[in-house]
């Protein structure tokens, strides 16, 4: 947890208690405060002394104290002459208790106790500062803004289908629903980081001198606003949202910004950032191809939980070598909204800033040369793109390796299958690559190239984590009733495309590792 502040045995850190003494009291921004309470074995007092915390208001911030852990030391930590010492070698008993809502406390585990080092400690201190309720409020607000602002998009599509059918375009998907959602997701989501950005680069102005009431031209104004965003960099957010935007006429614009700067603001005022995978939480929502997708939200629990089993069996990296995290690669081949990714992201800049290393400085060689993601829905890879950039979001940097693979029939009359065009080769075409400048022309909503190369070689990578699509071609129930192939029936596939689709995945996997 970089920039946090540690404070042990202190007074005067809890509202209306300034005589109550914590043990440990962790704070940072944008995460819940935690505390620790500790005691020596046995520790009989510690578990209710821990709980006694959850509810209390840290006096600086003040944010509620949503999680506390109950630590209990080794009986020999009397003994120790060395304590840093000994404390850095020695393994810990603990358990967390957090409030679900006023007077419910759960605990982890449900009974027995965790055991681990001092580092296992600051990684559940990193997992159990996660603002809970934060989340889920900016997560409601950003889902109520987007749905209002879609079903103007719907009404627009009523009378004006050009403006609706070319956004579905630029996104690569089909003129529906589900997709105006997406277009109104990606630009609340850009809305999200420009106002952050306005705090952090002088020649960003904030959305109300931008889009807000009053103003003239909003569409025109964000365009340059998100122009000119874009020479500093950030190309994973900013790029297919300005594209979006380009294809609305000003009206449908103009209303469109007005609801969706307001959400934008409101989330922002929540404290949230986008390390907590909001923008992912909400894709989820919203997605309506599951079933032929297989796209199934990985919980932050669950992609934190693999990707420290994952990055403990990295060995032969010297994490407080910069040089030596840089040569490292991590992939997910169907990365969705970067749930798996940004887990792994978190886990290695943990371990590079407890060895010493700074977390911003390892944030251009992150996204620059160690993490790779595909997926064939461009949307997912522009949320990807904004949870890593998110992780910290003042860092600019150039090419990431974000790609979104040809899905489904081509302009050439063939087909492809996303990332399991790898099967029979290290490179394949990837749809215009978002984060890429070279890839872009001067003008806005266009491309120099419809594909760019991806490079991904055989055996070349540190890590490959992945929760991959699991539809079958034989499931045919519920949605996937009527599909010939339900594996390749997503994006209003024809019963011709599943046929053709099916037949380049059993031309694929000849000869290779593929069950």
């Amino acid at each position: 947890m970089g920039r946090s502040e540690v404070r042990a045995e202190h007074t005067q850190v809890i509202e209306g208690h300034p005589r109550l003494q914590l043990d440990i009291l962790i704070t940072a921004p944008g995460r819940a405060p935690v505390v620790i309470e500790s005691e020596v074995m046995p520790a009989s007092n510690v578990e209710q002394e821990a709980k006694d915390r959850l509810g209390l208001t840290e006096s600086v911030d003040g944010r509620e104290i949503e999680a506390a852990i109950a630590l209990r030391y080794p009986e020999d930590v009397r003994k120790a002459r060395n304590l840093r010492k000994y404390l850095s070698k020695a393994n810990f008993s603990y358990c967390v208790f957090t409030e679900e809502s006023k007077g419910s406390v759960s605990r982890f585990p449900e009974s027995g106790w965790l055991d681990g080092t001092v580092e296992d400690v600051a990684d559940t201190v990193r997992l159990t500062s996660v603002p809970q309720r934060a989340v889920n409020e900016a997560a409601d607000t950003l889902e109520q803004g987007i749905e209002r602002a879609a079903k103007h998009l719907d009404e627009v599509n009523e009378t004006r289908p050009g403006i609706t059918a070319a956004i579905a375009r630029r996104l690569g998907m089909l003129n529906v629903p589900q997709t105006r959602r997406m277009a109104c997701a990606i630009i609340a989501n850009a809305m999200v980081f420009h106002e952050r950005f306005a705090g952090v680069h002088e020649q960003v102005q904030p959305l109300r001198q931008v889009c807000g009431v009053g103003v003239a031209s909003p569409v025109e104004r964000t365009l340059e606003a998100w122009d000119g965003i874009l020479r500093i960099n950030y190309w994973s957010i900013f790029a297919i949202a300005r594209d979006v935007l380009w294809q609305m006429d000003s009206r449908t614009g103009a209303w469109v910004l007005s609801v969706l700067r307001d959400t934008a603001l409101t989330v922002n005022a929540t404290g949230v950032d986008n390390a907590h995978d909001l923008t992912g939480r909400i894709f989820q929502r919203l997605i309506a191809d599951r079933k032929y997708l297989a796209t199934f939200y990985t919980l932050p629990a669950s992609a934190a939980l693999l990707a420290r089993l994952a990055v403990a069996k990295l060995n032969g990296v010297d994490w407080s070598d910069l040089e030596s995290v840089r040569r490292l690669r991590v992939a997910d081949f169907a990365c969705g909204t970067g749930a798996l990714l940004s887990a792994v992201y978190e886990q290695i800049a943990a371990r590079h800033e407890r060895a010493g290393g700074d977390p911003a400085a390892l944030h251009k060689v992150m996204m620059e040369e160690v993490m790779y993601g595909c997926d064939v829905m461009p949307s997912a890879v522009h949320i990807t793109g904004s949870t890593l950039a998110g992780m910290e979001s003042s860092v600019g940097f150039e090419n990431s390796r974000l790609y979104t693979f040809a899905y489904g029939r081509q302009s050439d009359g063939g087909v492809r299958i996303g990332s399991l065009e790898l099967l029979q080769s290290s490179a394949a075409p990837s749809l215009f690559n978002t984060s890429n400048p070279a890839m872009r022309t001067d003008r806005i909503g266009e491309e120099t190239a419809a594909y760019v190369i991806a490079e991904i070689p055989d055996e070349g990578y540190d890590m490959v984590i992945m929760n991959p699509p699991f539809t079958r071609n034989v499931t045919r129930e519920g949605e996937t009733a009527d599909a010939v192939a339900a594996a390749f029936a997503a994006f209003g596939a024809t019963e011709e495309d599943q046929r053709l689709m099916t037949k380049r995945m059993q031309t694929l996997k000849k000869g290779t590792c593929y069950h």
